[in-house]
């Protein structure tokens, strides 16, 4: 009976002990310079979002934190390396929602399973795609267009930065919801697609806010509807799309950090707290405002759901319109 009693005495203070190494891990976190990797070339939207916050935590800890373009391959580059990276927080990774659910929706094998090889931080921020077309088109609202759309199959046409890229996939989901019979064309990213809008090639597209900004305060393009899950401080009386009638679209693109899968909980944590003290500076929020982004911190729980929620939805889209890439 003794022996059982210390034997469960010893096992009581190591679960003890095991408990108290954790906090005392992220106490001790970082010691020395801290890389957070991107799977983008520097100066676009990433960089908008990477800079800012490495800033601050190396502020906030005393250690530098440098950002690593790692921009080849649609991301699976820098997507590979960090999941090979030591588990020790000493390695970020700051990426999007192309690169961690899309992408490997459409991908051939790159060895990498984002939910086995990768552990979820924290949503950072998120970058509202607007249904815009050119002012003088005959539609003002989402319904106006499906209804156009319907009467005309085959008429309409959308660009998108790409084919398998989130806009493209937007287009789908809208075909997937309404049965409106249109026609998307791609094009060699966001910019190319706003430009073929502007010179009539097509006569719609979803588009991200820094590309179409100009435009849309000319009056040479105008917004029907917003397709996130709630209206963008940008254009905050454009509707969404749920509000427009459609309440199972949501397509937004967001910025999130990850680490390779064992890294330990106490170091997340660590990093998730110091991006939410950071997200609500606003030397960070402005220039995120004036790059179209929005900032949005969320908990780790929190991203691995909206991944999951993505994944299944982009299935569904491709398999429902016999995609194939």
């Amino acid at each position: 009976m003794l022996k059982r009693r210390f034997n469960y005495l010893l096992g009581f203070l190591f679960l003890v002990a095991l408990a108290l190494h954790q906090p005392s891990m992220a106490l001790s976190y970082p010691t020395h310079p801290v890389r957070l990797v991107t799977p983008y070339p520097p100066g676009g939207g990433t960089d908008a979002v990477a800079r800012p916050l490495a800033a601050s935590f190396s502020k906030a800890w005393g250690q530098p934190v440098v950002v690593d373009n790692r921009g080849s391959a649609g991301g699976v580059i820098a997507v590979q390396m960090v999941a090979s990276a030591q588990p020790d927080g000493y390695t970020l990774f700051l990426s999007s929602s192309g690169v961690m659910v899309s992408a490997p929706l459409i991908m051939k094998s790159t060895g990498v399973h984002i939910e086995h090889d990768f552990k979820t931080v924290g949503l950072a921020s998120i970058l509202p795609a607007f249904l815009m077309t050119q002012a003088s088109a005959p539609v003002n609202t989402v319904q106006e267009l499906i209804n156009l759309a319907r009467s005309n199959p085959k008429k309409y046409t959308f660009s998108s930065s790409g084919t398998g890229g989130g806009h493209h996939l937007a287009v789908e989901l809208l075909k997937a919801l309404t049965g409106v019979d249109v026609t998307h064309v791609p094009y060699k990213g966001g910019g190319p697609a706003i430009v073929a809008l502007l010179g009539s090639e097509v006569s719609y597209t979803f588009g991200n806010y820094p590309a179409a900004r100009p435009h849309l305060q000319s009056g040479r393009l105008k917004a029907i509807a917003v397709a996130g899950e709630k209206r963008s401080v940008l254009m905050p009386l454009i509707p969404t799309m749920v509000e427009s009638g459609l309440p199972e679209f949501i397509y937004m693109t967001w910025y999130g950090i990850f680490v390779p899968a064992k890294t330990p909980t106490a170091i997340i944590r660590f990093v998730n707290d110091a991006m939410k003290k950071a997200l609500a500076e606003r030397s960070i929020v402005e220039p995120l405002l004036t790059q179209g982004a929005e900032a949005s911190w969320s908990s780790p729980e929190e991203l691995a759901r909206i991944m999951t929620t993505e994944s299944l939805r982009w299935k569904k889209v491709i398999a429902s319109q016999h995609l194939t890439f």
